[in-house]
């Protein structure tokens, strides 16, 4: 038989077993239920017994994650919070007491924290925790007024400074902490004043006292002023730090009398600190001498505060009185005198206007190190810079040489005392300078245009056709300084015609260049050829006499003594009568 018939085979028996069962008649009961009774059961059944819970502490976590009691609420016992009815196996294991189901339930929890907030009377832990906002620990002894949740909570204030606040200085935590002292009374420093201050509640009678603001675990404190002044002050003088450290402004009432920097003085000098009554050294009663460094003397303030300034320049400031050293002037190039200026003193040039600029003891020196460039018998003069050198010097600026001396009408060579001798040459004459700076003038009118005279000498005015001669002018033909100064001079006009104007007519040359005009000459009365006419005639100024022909000029060559000789010379074709005038 094949494998699907014999499946179909077995479905037909089990259809069939099926049809069977299900048409099959039920047997009936052989003793059916008695009807219902209508009069009530003499003795009905007990009431059911109520459930009261089992008295135990079981984990609550609709209650903020706390134990509850497991008890029907009731006024005798107020830590009852109803019947636990939760099946839930993890919430139903139950405890004797409140401890001992936080310890198993809410191990997370610190374990008074967790009894004590089951109860339905809670009354604090009597720990401690941190509280950020005050960088202090609280008491957790009230509950309701407290604001610790969770977290952790120390047996003591320290040690809770020490757990959750280890960046709060540890006795400024304690102290401020709920049950503390309030104040570490200590020493701390305090830089912006440059004072020791104690850590106490401020008041009048303690002027010490200022309560601590730096509370970060770095800062140090010290059990006295002098120890905080000695560790943290040092540069301070001790005993000062330490008075206004405990006595506060009161402590420098009278002064220490000893010598600080006073930068607020124009210069900065060492002052004393005591009352400037009558005492020129003294820069007043300080206030507060914190952050001042003190000095026994006046040397020692110097050398600290002033170094770059001359010791004894340093100790005059603070004397009011001056050094009498000496300094340069670049301004002068000369030495002045550290003292008081006056008319009578020439040397002195007051305060030296640099404090850190060099004195000496001696003008020499101070002319030797500072001014080598001058002449040492120029610098060491004191009163060469108001009488001047009365040596000679090239005044550029006039373009001749002058004397180093006040200017005055008395004494025209005199240009006035030079203010600045650097790089000034000085001369014992107006000659040598003149030779030596002005040589391409003619030494003699270099010279006296320095002395305000003139050298009499006679130059070319070649628009005149004529010598002028060096001399005040408005005098005869004198025309004063010539503009080109570089002209060459010449003795005599017969000398400056013959050499400059040769071309014109020597005697007509020096009779105006000698006179201012031309009459003075009278000529050679020798015989010359006048072209323009064709005749010879005499060399002398015309209307003299008939036979003059005016002056001859230098190209007509007046060389013939009488008029036969020129005629025969010169003009030998025209007839004796018409060869000459006259």
């Amino acid at each position: 038989m094949s494998r699907f018939s014999n499946k179909f085979a077995l479905a037909a028996a089990v259809i069939s077993v099926g049809f069977a069962a299900a048409t099959t008649t039920p047997a009936p009961t052989p003793n059916p239920t008695a009807p219902p009774t209508p009069n009530p059961t003499a003795n009905p059944t007990n009431p059911p017994t109520v459930y009261l819970g089992t008295g135990e502490w079981y984990a609550d976590t609709a209650n903020g994650n706390l134990c509850a009691k497991d008890c029907v609420v009731s006024s005798s016992d107020p830590d009852c919070s109803g019947v636990n009815h939760d099946t839930a196996s993890w919430l139903t294991d139950t405890y004797a007491t409140a401890e001992a189901c936080c310890a198993a339930k809410f191990s997370y929890l610190d374990g008074d924290y967790c009894a004590d907030r089951s109860s339905a009377t809670p009354s604090g832990t009597d720990k401690y925790y941190a509280d950020t906002s005050t960088n202090s620990c609280v008491l957790d002894d009230s509950v309701g007024t407290k604001t610790f949740a969770a977290g952790t909570l120390y047996e003591t204030a320290a040690a809770c400074c020490s757990g959750s606040l280890g960046w709060i200085l540890s006795d400024y935590c304690t102290t401020r902490s709920e049950g503390g002292a309030g104040y570490i009374n200590e020493w701390y420093v305090d830089y912006s004043n440059m004072v020791c201050k104690k850590d106490c509640a401020t008041s009048g009678a303690n002027p010490e006292c200022e309560p601590i603001s730096d509370t970060s675990a770095s800062n140090t404190l010290f059990t006295s002023a002098a120890s905080c002044c000695a560790g943290k002050l040092g540069w301070i003088d001790a005993t000062a730090c330490e008075a206004v450290s405990t006595g506060g402004t009161a402590a420098a009432a009278t002064g220490t009398d000893k010598y600080y920097a006073d930068w607020t003085a124009t210069p900065g000098r060492c002052a004393k600190d005591c009352d400037t009554s009558g005492d020129p050294t003294c820069g007043g009663i300080l206030s507060n001498v914190a952050g001042v460094q003190m000095f026994d003397t006046i040397a020692s303030c110097c050398a600290a505060k002033f170094g770059y300034m001359d010791a004894d320049y340093c100790a005059a400031l603070t004397t009011g009185t001056p050094t009498q050293k000496w300094y340069v002037s670049y301004e002068t190039n000369t030495c002045k005198q550290d003292c008081p200026v006056s008319n009578s003193a020439v040397a002195c040039g007051g305060t030296p206007p640099d404090t850190s600029m060099a004195l000496y003891d001696t003008i020499e020196d101070c002319c030797s190190d500072k001014l080598p460039y001058v002449s040492t018998a120029t610098c060491t003069d004191p009163t060469a810079s108001v009488t001047g050198t009365l040596k000679f010097y090239a005044d550029y600026t006039s373009g001749t040489c002058v004397k180093d001396c006040p200017a005055a009408n008395t004494s025209p060579e005199c240009g006035g005392v030079v203010a600045n001798t650097a790089g000034v040459q000085f001369f014992a004459s107006a000659s040598a300078c003149c030779t030596a700076k002005y040589g391409w003038i003619d030494n003699e009118f270099c010279v006296t245009m320095g002395t305000g005279t003139y050298t009499n000498k006679f130059y070319v005015d070649y628009a005149d056709k004529a010598c002028k001669q060096h001399c005040a002018s408005g005098t005869n033909n004198c025309g004063g300084h010539p503009s080109d100064k570089s002209i060459q001079m010449f003795d005599s006009a017969s000398d400056c015609c013959s050499s400059k104007l040769s071309y014109l007519n020597k005697d007509l040359c020096i009779s105006k260049s000698e006179t201012g005009t031309e009459s003075a000459a009278a000529g050679s009365s020798k015989w010359y050829v006048d072209w323009s006419i064709s005749k010879c005639a005499k060399d002398c100024p015309t209307g003299s006499d008939a036979e003059c022909g005016g002056l001859a000029e230098t190209w007509e060559n007046a060389d013939y003594s009488s008029w036969k000789a020129c005629c025969d010379a010169r003009l030998s074709w025209v007839k004796d009568a018409d060869c000459h005038l006259g």
